[in-house]
């Protein structure tokens, strides 16, 4: 089994106004179309760098994965969440679609989330994992 790890953009930022010091925080990354998880491989995405003067405080995120059919994936896959400082944050097996329960991390300011999504199945897969959280202006 030979593991071949790529990348591809963030498809969906969104920064609604929750008030003048935080935000509530979203971001949505899709593997899918010519971008799906090849059979037995590992993608990976950078998310998120924290801005200047803020810090994330990471909720958690759902994952769903799709086979080549355009049904959820029976397979078991794995995703994991990892952070510039402190480092790996958690991770999961899923089927189908699951929720990563990540315990309320705060990402510091100029650190960067990763996520790496483990296919485990001899088919191409799309994959969905929306993050959610709550960024913050830092307290001077």
């Amino acid at each position: 089994m030979r593991l071949t790890p790529f990348a591809i953009e963030v498809r969906k930022t969104t920064f609604p106004s929750y008030s003048p010091a935080e935000q509530i925080w979203s971001y949505l990354l899709e593997f899918k179309d010519e971008d799906k998880v090849p059979p037995f491989s590992i993608a990976s995405a950078k998310i998120y760098t924290v801005s200047e003067g803020y810090e994330l405080l990471l909720r958690g995120a759902m994952a769903g994965v799709t086979s080549e059919r355009g049904i959820a994936s029976n397979a078991t896959h794995k995703v994991w969440v990892v952070i510039t400082t402190p480092g790996f944050l958690g991770d999961r097996y899923i089927v189908r679609t699951d929720a990563l329960v990540l315990e309320s991390q705060l990402v510091p300011e100029g650190g960067s989330l990763y996520v790496y999504f483990h296919n485990q199945s001899s088919e191409y897969v799309s994959v969905t994992i929306n993050f959610i959280g709550t960024l913050r202006k830092k307290v001077q």
